[in-house]
Formats: structure tokens, sequence, C-alpha cells
């Protein structure tokens, strides 16, 4: 990797530790293993699009779109699974140590989406277990609000699928 790379992945990374949010939603859905669907977002909101067009392009994944409210902000959004696993992960994997504000929060969204990837959510235990993450990872953000409690989760998990 030359200097120009380097300075280019570091200024990346800082951006992404001071800004970047990490999120996963716990959807109820009847049409879907065991009611419960959970749907994992990366996201960075900025006035100016430039910042977020260097981000997309060098994890080669995302879409800039303007952010719904607040039309004089812009958002970058990587909630496609394959570019999650395939795309952002890797990124952020080859510099978690530079990651000292979010690494906490990256490394519980890792895990979840990987297992997600992986199909793990199908089994209704470790369903519960991602749903359990994704609480813990919310507990992470002062301005994070869940709609339901993790008992309530757990109840419409046992309903759809005998855990």
């Amino acid at each position: 990797m030359d200097c120009h790379e380097q300075l280019t992945a570091g200024y990346i990374v800082g951006f992404l530790d001071a800004e970047a949010s990490f999120s996963i939603s716990i959807k109820v859905q009847s049409d879907v293993s065991c009611g419960i669907r959970l749907d994992p977002v990366f996201s960075i909101t900025q006035m100016g699009r430039e910042p977020l067009e260097i981000i997309s392009k060098a994890i080669g994944a995302g879409r800039i779109i303007k952010k719904t409210g607040q039309k004089h902000l812009y958002l970058l959004v990587i909630d496609n699974m394959d570019d999650l696993a395939n795309r952002l992960i890797p990124f952020l994997d080859k510099y978690v140590d530079l990651m000292t504000i979010k690494r906490k929060s990256y490394t519980i969204f890792r895990e979840i989406v990987m297992a997600l990837y992986q199909g793990l959510h199908k089994d209704p235990s470790k369903l519960k277990e991602l749903v359990t993450k994704a609480y813990s990872l919310s507990s992470l953000s002062p301005k994070a609000r869940r709609k339901r409690s993790l008992d309530e989760i757990f109840e419409i998990i046992n309903l759809h699928c005998r855990a």
C-alpha cells in the first residue's frame, strides 16, 4: 500500500470512527422465519456529498441519498447483505485496529451480519442470540430506542418457532 492509499484509508477509518452508524433493525413479520427479521444497516450522515463519495468508492459499495425529512443532509447507506459481508466488513477488518470509538459497535455488528449471511438466524436459538446482540448494540448508543422489549421479541420467536 503506497503513502496515498495509507492516508486515504486513515482518513476514511477516522471519519467512520467519528461519524458512522452500525444498526440492526428488528422487524416483526409473519412471513419470515420465526416471525422476526433482522436488518443490518451501515450509514453515515453528512451535509456534503463529497466525503460520502470518497468512502463509498473506497469500500466499493453503498448509495448516497438525501436524508428523509432533512433535505440539507446526505446519507450514505450500505444495507445490501452481499455488500455488507463482502465489501464493508473486509474493508473494516483491515483497519479495525485504528478504530477506537466504534470498535465495539463494529464488532457486534460484524458478528450479526456474518451470522445472518451464513443463514444462522433460521435456527430459533441462534436467532435469539442475534436479537440479544442487536439489543446490546443498541445499548451502546444513547439515541437508540427499541419499540419492543427483548422479552416481547422472544415471545414472538417462540410463537412462530417452537424454540
